[in-house]
């Protein structure tokens, strides 16, 4: 929970900042009017829940450590100036930034994001102690989340029958399904059945189905304004449920499955269609995310949420398929890479650094379960025999 805390804070610096191109403005001067000269009422939503959201992980890391730690309430009163003085002081660093645009209610969104971010580590602490109380499972919980924003954002419902009947006949035209597509997200699928089983391993809930959250997360988007349709999610969505409702996984591993069919599909369609061009102009994206600080950033999250899953999908089925595996972490590293440089050689798809840096963030905070071999297993031993002896 700490690593989460300091890359909160990482996160929140890095995207307040970017890209730290700082100019000398006098306070007096010009400072003054551009930071107070915008009201709370021009703040515009996609805006009100980035704000909330980038503060709402510090927030709760920061409730969670206070709490593991036994600390006393004043901790949460430090918790709540340091986090307000930091958005304060980030939108003030704005106003030299000339790409940026300072407002105090940004630092309000960012405050009630971190109140939020308390408030919602109180609930999960009150229903879900299982999960708070291991740190695996938190990361594995938000590998989960990342999945639900990909599929929801850009989270703006809108019920329109024109869209929805144009929605319907995608999905039901099969030359939208690209078979590459449909085995990846198969696998996607598969990946997130088990995550919910390796969080909640105890109890069996319908709502936390494989079929529940296909039927829910894949209706609801097709109430989204400005989706994006993938039917690819639907069709690799219903062959998931068939073969967990199936008894295939009874003879192999869904991990390993999972696993053989994500790294080949992901690094096929990374690269798809493979129109590789030398161009002496193309830069390479040295600076990690910067492609998110663009005009319209909602498929950029789209797209960086995908890969969080993806990537995260990837480490952690490997580890699940090889648990005393020294070789995973270097491999998904040199693969991520291989795949960013590759991109930067192809005529339209850009390389860089973004991805690397997710699989080293996942590898971070996913752990890896190394299993005990046990010479004298427990079913082949005679029942009165003590083991102490040994």
């Amino acid at each position: 929970m700490k690593g989460l805390f300091l890359f909160s804070i990482f996160v929140i610096i890095y995207g307040s900042l970017f890209p730290f191109d700082f100019h000398y403005v006098g306070w007096l001067e010009e400072g003054r009017y551009a930071f107070f000269s915008h009201t709370l009422s021009e703040a515009e939503l996609p805006d009100i829940l980035g704000n909330i959201i980038l503060f709402l992980p510090y927030g709760f890391a920061g409730s969670e450590l206070i709490t593991r730690n036994h600390k006393q309430r004043k901790y949460y009163l430090a918790l709540f100036i340091i986090g307000i003085f930091l958005a304060i002081s980030l939108q003030v660093l704005q106003v030299y930034l000339p790409g940026r645009v300072p407002a105090l209610y940004d630092a309000i969104w960012n405050s009630v994001g971190l109140f939020f971010g308390v408030f919602l580590a109180r609930v999960m602490r009150l229903n879900f102690p299982g999960i708070l109380a291991s740190d695996d499972r938190m990361a594995l919980l938000a590998l989960i989340i990342s999945w639900i924003i990909f599929l929801l954002v850009p989270f703006f419902f809108e019920f329109n029958m024109e869209i929805l009947k144009e929605n319907i006949a995608i999905h039901l035209d099969m030359n939208e399904h690209r078979f590459a597509n449909v085995i990846f997200y198969v696998a996607i699928w598969i990946t997130y059945t088990k995550l919910i089983d390796e969080i909640h391993p105890t109890k069996r809930n319908v709502f936390l189905s494989l079929d529940f959250s296909v039927i829910i997360m894949l209706s609801a988007k097709i109430f989204v304004y400005r989706d994006f349709i993938e039917p690819e999610l639907l069709s690799g969505g219903v062959i998931a449920i068939l073969l967990m409702h199936s008894h295939l996984f009874d003879k192999i591993s869904p991990y390993k499955t999972a696993a053989m069919i994500l790294v080949p599909v992901m690094f096929y369609n990374s690269l798809y269609p493979f129109e590789f061009y030398s161009n002496p102009f193309k830069e390479f994206m040295w600076i990690p995310f910067s492609e998110l600080f663009s005009d319209d950033m909602l498929p950029i999250i789209r797209t960086v949420f995908y890969k969080v899953f993806a990537y995260g999908a990837i480490v952690w089925t490997f580890y699940k398929s090889f648990p005393n595996a020294k070789w995973i972490n270097y491999f998904c590293l040199i693969y991520a890479g291989s795949i960013e440089y590759l991109q930067h050689l192809t005529l339209t798809r850009i390389g860089g650094l973004t991805e690397p840096l997710i699989v080293l963030f996942l590898i971070t905070f996913i752990h890896q379960k190394p299993k005990i071999f046990n010479l004298y297993d427990d079913a082949e031993l005679p029942a009165d025999l003590d083991r102490k002896k040994f």
